[in-house]
């Protein structure tokens, strides 16, 4: 299998498990349903192979902070997928995507520094200002609107690497 195959595929998985993200925040959560907790899985795991790729894809313009910011984000989206557990009383669940929107928004700063993939970017910091207010106001809907920017975010990131790669010599 070629890197460009795998470029496709990763790319695909990011358009996939972003569109996929984006009508899920609005689908009302039942703890302990199967159904729901495959859902959501696959969608982290498609949006954290759709990570890696883009990441993969922009690694040398992004340099070390590139890097360490994709760190964390992958890490954080990793300890997400699968069932929602608390340990210690810590819910981990929030834990996670606590460390993958500070990941993830230290990228996208990272990125709109850099000049790469501008509107992914722009997407992923305002899903993290939303998910902010969303948590000072406790609103189910700003919490909902900052699902659909992050799913966006992938998106438009997979889409444009799909792009690059359409125009890349063979």
């Amino acid at each position: 299998m070629t890197y460009r195959t795998i470029s496709y595929i990763g790319a695909l998985s990011a358009i996939v498990g972003g569109a996929l993200r984006v009508p899920s925040g609005f689908i009302h959560y039942e703890e302990a349903n199967l159904q729901l907790e495959v859902f959501y899985g696959l969608i982290d795991l498609f949006l954290l192979f759709g990570l890696c790729t883009l990441y993969l894809q922009v690694a040398e313009k992004l340099g070390w902070l590139g890097l360490v910011s994709f760190l964390v984000a992958a890490t954080g989206l990793a300890s997400i997928v699968g069932p929602d557990t608390s340990m210690w009383g810590v819910n981990l669940y929030q834990l996670g995507a606590a460390v993958l929107m500070v990941g993830l928004s230290a990228f996208a700063a990272v990125m709109l520094w850099t000049r790469v993939m501008k509107q992914a970017g722009l997407y992923w910091i305002a899903a993290f200002a939303v998910g902010i207010s969303a948590i000072v106001s406790g609103s189910p809907l700003a919490f909902s609107v900052a699902g659909m920017l992050f799913g966006l975010g992938f998106v438009t990131a997979g889409v444009a690497v799909v792009l690059e790669l359409e125009e890349a010599p063979v």
